[in-house]
């Protein structure tokens, strides 16, 4: 089992720890490539106590929410780019 479970208080907490890093991630990165590694280790950094899978878990659903975009360059390679939103757009 994860460190962040599937219980929707735990779920609430870890998405309020993560998606202001992302979010960060996303502003120093808008309309760049990057790949699914570069945004754990952002997130991990500030956030070593969350899950590894937990960065793409929140980046999808960041993108669900209509906060972020993005497009997938190579899947096998994990390569994205970051499609930019209007600034309206940028709060978590």
């Amino acid at each position: 089992m994860s460190k962040d479970n599937d219980a929707p208080g735990e779920r609430a907490r870890v998405y309020s720890r993560i998606a202001p890093l992302i979010m960060e991630f996303y502003y120093n990165n808008a309309g760049k490539q990057f790949n699914a590694e570069q945004l754990r280790r952002h997130v991990l950094q500030a956030a070593p106590e969350i899950a590894p899978g937990s960065p793409d878990r929140i980046l999808r659903e960041l993108r669900l929410r209509g906060k972020l975009d993005y497009t997938v360059i190579n899947r096998r390679q994990s390569l994205y780019l970051f499609r930019a939103m209007p600034q309206s757009f940028f709060r978590v």
